[in-house]
C-alpha cells in the first residue's frame, strides 16, 4: 500500500524582511539527522547525487560557525547569520499527523539514525520573536515510517497506533527559540527529505509547513548507515511537488556538523492574525 498523495494547495506567499538581530556574530547552522521514514504524502524513496561529505560535513545556507558551545542552549544570536526573514508557506500538513500531546526536546526514543538537533526561532514578518509559541514537529524515520499510523511504507517494522517516535512539542523561549533532539529524516517515494511543523499561538493555529534539507548535506548523510541499505532516494528538492523552492521561501534548514551529528537551524516567520 503506498501512502496518501498530499495536495499543493493553499500555498502562502511569501515576504521578505531584512533580519536584524542582537550580537555580531554571524550563526551557525543547525543539528540535521534523523531516521525512520514515511508519511504518505507522496508514494515511495527517491534518488540523489551531489557533493558533500559523508555524514553531512558540508555547511548549508547563510551559515557561519555558530556562536553557542556545543550542547549550551541556542540563542538569537546562532540565528543572526541566517540572513532574511520570510513569511513562511502553508504546506500541507499530509496524512499523518496528530497531536500525541508530549511536550519534550528529545523526540528520538531511543531511534537509530544520523543525530539532528533541530532549532527553530519564531518570529513575526517583522523579525520580532514570539515567545510562547508552541511548535509541533513531526517527520518519518530511517525506513520511511511515521509513528502512531499504519502508512504502508514499505518497511519491515510499519508502526501503528499507539507509537509516537519523532513526534513532540516545543514552547518557544523568551527569543522565540525551540530545539529538538531528533534524528535526520529518511525517504519514501515521491518526496525529498523533510519535517512537518505547526505553530500555535494562544491556542490559534498560525501554520503548518514543512521545513527541508539541502540535497548536498543529505546526499553526504545518505551514503552513511543504516540509510544506505535503502538505495538511492527518487527525488530530490527541486522534483518534489510540495517543497516549491524551500531556499527562497524560507524553510530551508541551514544545515552544518555537530559533533557526531548534524545542526539544522531555520528562522520560520508566521504571521500572528492568520
Amino acid at each position: 500500500m503506498m501512502p496518501p498523495m498530499e495536495s499543493t494547495a493553499g500555498l502562502r506567499p511569501t515576504t521578505r524582511r531584512t533580519f536584524l538581530a542582537g550580537g555580531a556574530a554571524l550563526v551557525g547552522a543547525v543539528l540535521a539527522g534523523c531516521s525512520r521514514g514515511g508519511d504518505g504524502e507522496d508514494a515511495t524513496p527517491g534518488t540523489s547525487s551531489s557533493e558533500a561529505g559523508a555524514g553531512g560535513s558540508t555547511t548549508s545556507t547563510a551559515a557561519a560557525a555558530g556562536t553557542s558551545p556545543a550542547g549550551a542552549a541556542l540563542t538569537a544570536a546562532d540565528f543572526a547569520g541566517l540572513g532574511t526573514c520570510l513569511l513562511a508557506p502553508e504546506q500541507t500538513e499530509g496524512p499523518f499527523y496528530i497531536d500525541v500531546g508530549l511536550e519534550r526536546r528529545d523526540v528520538t526514543e531511543g531511534l537509530g539514525g544520523h543525530p539532528l538537533r533541530l532549532g527553530i526561532r519564531v518570529v513575526d514578518e517583522e523579525c520580532n520573536a514570539l515567545p510562547g509559541a508552541v511548535v509541533d514537529v513531526w517527520h518519518c524515520d530511517v525506513d520511511g515510517d511515521y509513528s502512531a499510523f499504519s502508512d504502508g511504507a514499505g518497511s519491515s517494522d510499519d508502526a501503528g497506533e499507539g507509537t509516537t517516535f519523532l513526534r513532540g512539542s516545543q514552547v518557544a523561549d523568551a527569543e522565540g527559540i525551540v530545539e529538538f533532539a531528533t534524528i535526520y529524516p529518511g525517504w519514501y517515494r515521491g518526496r525529498t527529505v523533510h519535517v512537518h511543523t505547526k505553530v500555535r499561538l494562544n491556542d490559534a493555529e498560525v501554520l503548518t509547513t514543512q521545513l527541508y534539507f539541502p540535497d548536498d548535506v543529505t546526499d553526504g548523510i545518505f551514503t552513511e548507515d543504516p540509510y544506505a541499505a535503502r538505495g538511492e532516494r527518487d527525488t530530490r528538492n527541486e522534483d518534489d511537488g510540495i517543497a516549491g523552492d524551500p531556499a527562497a521561501a524560507g524553510n530551508l534548514l541551514a544545515v552544518s556538523p555537530a559533533g557526531d551529528g548534524s545542526r539544522g537551524l531555520v528562522l520560520l516567520g508566521v504571521d500572528p492574525d492568520a
